[in-house]
């Protein structure tokens, strides 16, 4: 027999938060879309970029973009966007 790990050895527990969304994904065949997301911690999870395929402004200079990443509390986009700020 192989001495190689399963990849369900590397599976941690579930969350009973995971564990219900899981059950209600199998039961109705697939996700469906919630007003909040988290992170595994519990904190609300935080939008670093966002993509849209009819364009949207850009929160600095108005242009329409297909791209944006958050700065400064709003997208901007790549240009705009101040590569070094932490």
């Amino acid at each position: 027999m192989s001495e190689d790990a399963s990849l369900d050895d590397f599976l941690g527990g579930e969350s009973s938060k995971q564990s219900e969304a899981a059950d209600a994904d199998a039961s109705t065949g697939g996700t469906e879309p919630t007003d909040e997301t988290t992170s595994p911690d519990g904190e609300p999870a935080t939008t670093t970029y966002a993509w849209s395929g009819d364009g949207a402004a850009c929160g600095a200079c108005g242009e329409t973009v297909e791209q944006r990443w958050q700065q400064d509390g709003g997208l901007v986009c790549i240009d705009c966007k101040d590569w070094e700020q932490a």
